[in-house]
Order: C-alpha cells, then sequence, then structure tokens
C-alpha cells in the first residue's frame, strides 16, 4: 500500500535529524544477544542519523521468546517522550498478512475454499471486464486477479476512521476494466486486500476488525495492536510529519484496513509471527492455522504464472507475503516470509523463518519498508550465524567493471520503446555490446549504460545491476533486471524483475493529437476527496505531459481517443501495478479528468478568489472541493476562515501544502506568491472568508 514498497525508494536523499537514542531490552546477558543488540542499535542509528527516520521501533523473537526489543529516535519533535516497546504505528501493507490469515482461519473451518470464485462471497461484486468471475479468493491474496491496482479515494485520512474507500469499492469497480485474465500473473494489487477484507465480514458476520481482534490478537496477547475502527488512546501513536506543514503531527488513518489499516508494535508483530512458525509454542499460537495453512501461504504462488526466472529477490509472492524465500535466505535455501508495509507516513516489515522459529519485526515513522527489510534480514542473519545455522559465506554484493563479450547480433532487435515503473524509457543496442537506456521526458535522469558480457546479459558499468530480455508466453518482451542494492552502514539486498515491456510507437489522427496538446502542461486538481484527505498534502494535482518524443503516449499510457488514454501494460511484480487510465469529459461547461474512482478539475477553469470583503463559498451537492487561484497582486493578504464543523481549507506556494486546516487547526493564513487554495467539505458546508491588509 503506499502504500508503494519500490526498490528506488532505497535511494531517496532524506533529511538528517538528530536524535536520541534508548538502550535495547535484553531477555539474556549472552555474548550473541549482547552482540545482535549492538547491531540492532547501529542500524536503528542509521536510519534515523543517516536516512531520515523520525523514529524506528524492533524486536526479535526466538521459540517463542522476545530475545530483543529496542527502538531509537524520539516519539514526537516537540513533545519531551521516549519511545518505548508500547508506542504503536502504521504497518501499512503488513495488514495483508493479518487478512490473509483471516482468511485461512475461515478456510481451516471449512467456511472458505481458497479457489472458489469471489462471487460465491459476495454475489454483487461484478466489473465492467466479464472475466472478473473468474477471480477467485487465491488470486485476491497472491495478487494475480488481474485488478487495476488501486481504488484509493478517501483511503489514506487524516485522523479520521471513515472506511468509505473501502464502502465505495464495489461500487467503483463496476464500472473498471481488468489489466490481465485472472491468474496470468502477480502483480501487486491492493484493491484484492480490501475485497479480501469483505470476503472476511460476509462469511463471519463480523467486520475484520472484531476478527483479528478475536480470533489473532487477543489469543496471542498482542495487546498494543489496533485499526482505525477500535477505541484507544491516539497519543500511543509514534507521531509523523509532512515537513511542509512547518513541523505539525499528522494522525496517519487508513480507511482500507485489510489493505493497510492496522496499528501494531515491533514486538506484537513478533507475537503474530509466531502462528507461522513450525513450533509456534503456547499462549494462543497453537491452533490458529493450521499446518496446511501455513504451508500455503509460503507456497510459490508467483511461479504459478508469468515470473522473471530467479534466484535471489525480496519479491516473489505468497498468500499475503511479498516474498516467501527472501534475500538472503533465499541464497542459503530457506524458507523466508517477509512481508513490507508503506503508507504515506509510516513503515514497517516483518520477516520469519519458519524452520529457525525466529522472527524479526521493524516499524518506524519515516524511511521504507525496504530499509526495514534490510536492517531485519541483518538482524537475523547475525543470530542464525553466532547459533552455527548458517555457516556458508554470505553473498557478496558484485562490484567492478564488466568483462565486455562478443555479443550476437540477434539480441540488436531488442532496441526499441519500453515502459515500466519509471515511466517512458527507450533501450539502444550498438553491434558493439553498449546497452543505453534513456528515460523520456521532462527532468527524466540520465541514460544509463551497460555493456555485453555473457549469456544474453548486458552489466551496468559498476557491475550492480544486470539487464537482458525475455520474450513471455503471453506475446510481450520484458527487460529484466537484476539489481543489487547496497546502502552503507545498513545492509544490501537484491530484486529480480521485469522492469519493463516492449511497447509500439504510435501515430494519432491530427484531431486527436490537438486535443491531447490542448491539454499538454496543464494540471488537474482532485475535487472528489473528503475534507480529512491526505491527498491535500500530498499531492492534489496531477499534469499531463504528452511526450514529446512519442507523442502517441501520456506518460506510459497509450493515447486512445480525444478523450482517453489507456494504459497497455501487463509486467509482473511492481512495475505494472496501480494502474489507471484517464477518461476526460465536459460538465457544466467545465473539464474534467477521472482516473480510477477520483474526480480532478482542469486549471484552466478556475478562477480568482475574490480577495474584498467577506466572501461565501458553499459546496455543492456533488460534495466536489472548490479550487481557486490566487492572483499575484493579492498575494501577502491575510485571510480569517470561518470553517464548517465537516470542512477544511488547504492552501498551496507552487505546489507545495503550506496549510492544511484539518491538521493545523488554523483557521488564518497569509495568501502566497504563485498560490492556489482549495474548501472541501461535506455537501452544502459553508466557508466565510473575510480578508485583512495585505503585509
Amino acid at each position: 500500500m503506499n502504500t508503494r514498497n519500490k526498490s528506488h525508494l532505497l535511494l531517496l536523499s532524506l533529511l538528517v535529524l538528530v536524535m536520541s537514542f534508548a538502550a535495547p531490552a535484553l531477555a539474556t546477558d549472552s555474548t550473541a544477544d549482547s552482540a545482535l543488540a549492538a547491531l540492532a542499535q547501529q542500524k536503528a542509528s542509521t536510519l534515523v542519523n543517516d536516512l531520515g527516520v523520525t523514529s524506528v521501533q524492533y524486536a526479535v523473537i526466538s521459540n517463542g521468546e522476545m530475545i530483543l526489543s529496542g527502538h531509537a529516535g524520539v516519539y514526537s519533535r516537540t513533545d519531551d517522550r521516549p519511545i518505548t516497546a508500547d508506542t504503536m504505528y502504521g504497518i501499512g501493507s503488513t495488514s495483508k498478512v493479518f487478512t490473509t490469515a483471516a482468511i485461512m482461519i475461515l478456510v481451516d473451518s471449512g467456511k472458505v475454499a481458497l479457489d472458489a470464485p469471489v462471487t460465491e462471497y459476495i454475489p454483487e461484486f461484478t466489473m465492467a471486464d466479464s472475466r472478473y468471475r473468474q477471480i477467485t479468493v487465491r488470486m485476491l491474496l497472491n495478487h494475480s486477479s488481474g485488478l487495476m491496482g488501486s481504488t484509493f479515494r478517501n483511503a489514506f485520512l487524516c485522523n479520521d476512521p471513515d472506511q468509505a474507500a473501502r464502502d465505495m469499492l464495489l461500487a467503483d469497480l463496476a464500472s473498471q476494466r481488468l489489466k490481465a485474465a485472472p491468474g496470468e500473473f502477480s502483480v501487486y494489487c491492493n484493491d484484492g486486500f480490501t475485497l479480501a477484507e469483505l470476503v472476511v465480514e460476509r462469511v463471519s458476520g463480523e467486520s475484520l476488525t472484531d476478527f483479528i481482534r478475536h480470533n489473532i490478537t487477543v489469543p496471542l496477547g498482542m495487546a498494543n495492536t489496533a485499526t482505525p475502527q477500535d477505541a484507544f488512546d491516539r497519543s500511543r501513536l509514534a507521531r509523523t510529519y509532512v515537513d511542509a506543514l512547518h513541523g505539525y503531527a499528522v494522525v496517519d488513518t487508513i480507511g482500507v484496513i485489510g489493505t493497510g489499516g492496522i496499528y501494531s508494535t515491533a514486538e506484537d508483530l513478533c507475537r503474530f509471527a509466531r502462528i507461522f512458525m513450525n513450533d509456534p509454542g503456547a499462549d494462543g499460537a497453537d491452533g490458529i492455522l493450521s499446518v496446511p495453512s501455513r504451508s500455503a501461504m509460503a507456497a510459490s504462488e508467483y511461479a504459478k504464472g508469468i515470473w522473471p526466472v530467479q534466484r535471489c529477490s525480496f519479491v516473489g509472492y505468497g498468500l499475503g507475503w511479498d516474498a516467501v524465500s527472501s534475500y538472503p535466505f533465499d541464497y542459503y535455501g530457506m524458507t523466508a516470509p517477509a512481508k513490507g508495509g508503506d503508507t504515506q507516513l509510516y513503515h514497517s516489515t516483518l520477516l520469519v523463518l519458519p524452520t529457525a522459529n525466529v522472527a524479526a519485526a521493524i516499524v518506524s515513522s519515516g524511511g521504507s519498508s525496504a530499509l526495514n527489510l534490510m536492517v531485519a534480514s541483518e538482524l537475523l542473519q547475525q543470530l542464525l550465524e553466532s547459533r552455527g545455522i548458517l555457516t556458508a559465506a554470505r553473498p557478496e554484493v558484485p562490484n567492478g567493471k564488466p568483462v565486455a563479450a562478443v555479443m550476437p547480433p540477434t539480441l540488436l532487435g531488442h532496441s526499441g520503446l519500453y515502459g515500466g515503473e519509471e515511466g517512458l524509457l527507450t533501450v539502444d543496442i550498438s553491434a558493439d555490446g553498449r546497452l543505453t537506456v534513456t528515460a523520456l521526458g521532462e527532468g527524466a535522469s540520465r541514460a544509463a549504460t551497460y555493456t555485453y558480457t555473457a549469456e544474453g546479459v548486458f552489466v551496468s558499468e559498476d557491475g550492480s545491476a544486470q539487464m537482458s530480455f525475455v520474450t513471455e508466453a503471453n506475446g510481450h518482451t520484458y527487460s529484466k533486471r537484476v539489481a543489487f542494492i547496497n546502502i552503507p552502514s545498513l545492509g544490501h539486498t537484491v530484486i529480480t524483475d521485469y522492469f519493463a515491456q516492449r511497447l509500439q510507437p504510435l501515430a494519432l489522427e491530427e484531431d486527436v493529437l490537438n486535443a491531447w496538446r490542448a491539454r499538454d502542461g496543464v494540471s488537474y486538481y482532485v475535487v472528489s476527496d473528503k475534507f480529512t484527505s491526505q491527498v491535500y498534502i500530498a499531492g492534489p494535482s496531477l499534469r499531463v505531459s504528452v511526450s514529446k518524443e512519442e507523442p502517441g503516449y501520456v506518460g506510459t499510457l497509450q493515447i486512445v481517443d480525444a478523450h482517453t488514454a489507456a494504459s497497455p501494460l501487463q509486467i509482473p511484480g511492481f512495475a505494472g501495478r496501480d494502474l489507471a487510465d484517464l477518461v476526460f469529459y465536459e460538465h457544466d461547461g467545465k473539464e474534467y479528468l477521472r482516473m480510477s474512482n477520483s474526480i480532478s478539475i482542469s486549471e484552466k477553469n478556475m478562477d480568482y478568489l475574490r480577495c474584498e470583503g467577506v466572501s461565501v463559498y458553499t459546496i455543492a451537492p456533488d460534495g466536489y472541493a472548490v479550487w481557486y487561484r490566487i492572483a499575484p497582486a493579492d498575494a501577502g493578504r491575510t485571510i480569517s476562515v470561518k470553517l464548517p464543523e465537516h470542512g477544511s481549507f488547504a492552501l498551496y506556494e507552487d505546489g507545495e501544502c503550506r496549510e492544511f486546516s484539518w491538521v493545523t487547526g488554523n483557521n488564518t493564513a497569509t495568501l502566497p506568491q504563485s498560490g492556489m487554495i482549495v474548501f472541501a467539505g461535506d455537501p452544502g458546508a459553508t466557508f466565510e472568508i473575510s480578508f485583512g491588509e495585505q503585509h
């Protein structure tokens, strides 16, 4: 969920913060455990001091005993309050493992069959693509349903437990197409787990929150795990921040609980991990999941469909898990289920080694789940080495210049246009074995170069990445990437994936091209999200950019007609996730954009804010937010807003949010240069704005 767990997050440049540290607690005083504690604190210090994490909490469990629990950073930037083992964090998509466990509990009781169609449990589930009838419960859990990805309007809110995103899902899916045949391949899909949440509720007769409490958290003694629907002290949540809001803390609330809405602690996640171990022990862990269900969750589901041949990677789906034999433990031939979670603000990782009966959990405010997984892997690797379970040398990270070889001329045919998670790309292969990948569009990164070595593989200049080409059974050609990612003082990992898909240039009729040229460079601003939505902080606009090099494309979307652009991507893994077609339409003389279930308005249809006397603005019956531009002549004027109970306003300068009244509680602000303002609220909500002097 992010909720997006992508390898490029590892390379983000993060602000350096000065933090305080707390000593870890140990269950024993052995030399090995002391070394493990020192390693954990060093890694946590790196996350906080060098990678901009506000706080991090970690734990390791072994044979039912919590052998390590610690933390680093600060609870908040303003309160003199320490992080403790009971401080709670949003775990984002790690919630998917809870949802999967809930489904498997129902499987064990004979109430759900994994290979039964979803429509058997949700009869009113329907889509515009008739193949939806083939979607099974298993496909929801292994990401192979073929759903477009994330129908997330009103899913990410601020201090608001509203579940509108979940409640609207069936209606929203009814008008959507599928991007692939159900079961054809696994590609990360959030909507599948919201549907799985609905399956749990329809079959059990209780909410997912109640089902998890009754069947998982209470039996396991997980007193510090809850959902937004639970009554608990919200001050126990570690504080999260959006720097643009001048240090105000944001309460991260996710409305799709089964996809990414659970709060927990590192210790509680380790307690949860016991139900996946070969020897879960006493105290409630026995009997929650049967041995067949644990095995089914850890099976290599990704291998049932199109998938790159791999040896080492941190991605390879099971049921609910991101990987069932995650790196580096796949190197040792060990089953190692792992799941990461990323909201806009919280991040988590749970890593389990069932045969060794150990698990590690890392949760943080700031950072990324991929960074947390590196830490968890390092901790468990050292633990098993200290116990003599791992005796082989650790896998090495390749480095150094590649050794060139003579390239077969047939590989020249892989030159051309590609599209993937990083946008539209061109691949150029020369006869001397040099491959160049160039990102298209404004602000694109510099070209990456590779040298042909052997067996169809090109290697980057520093040896850290490999690229090859595979034509799959579906007829698509993919660029396959093996990337070795190293973060100094933290750890390293490997991802093997299909990086991009071969595409074809498009020729458009002149009238269609002119229609899109008229939108080129125009931004469209969200009007359909609730007044508590995080979208007003994180990014309320989409700028349309028609490719200059390939004018038949907008990003990786192919222009279909004057009003529609559709995604052609069918890429397993992460690169083909979260797809949405663009559909433009006019209403009351204004142009709108529909993307998935989100509606945005063209900036061309926005009026200027009337900065005189007292102005009154009312939200129309459609509930759409109202946007205004701020005239340069009015910059520096103060405004005072009389806010309705169910409404908020947000202020922007050069596209950055400078004020969001729902978070800050402010009802006054100064109008910026190059600014915009939005009023959002329930239908009929009225805003009264008074204007002060210019400063």
